[in-house]
């Protein structure tokens, strides 16, 4: 195998860190998007008294 040039090593840790963080960003969005349907769920309940929709 050859060398890897300083840039293009500098280039893939960069890429790597920037997936990194998008999968940060992803992985917490999934987790906010749980907890705002968790207090919507809870809400709902308060208000319906726990009861569900029956038609």
């Amino acid at each position: 195998m050859g060398k890897i040039s300083r840039k293009a090593q500098s280039t893939v840790e960069y890429l790597g860190m920037i997936i990194v963080i998008i999968a940060i960003f992803i992985i917490a969005g999934v987790y906010y998007q749980r907890s705002l349907q968790g207090k919507y769920r809870q809400a709902g309940d308060s208000l319906g008294g726990g009861e569900q929709y029956a038609p």
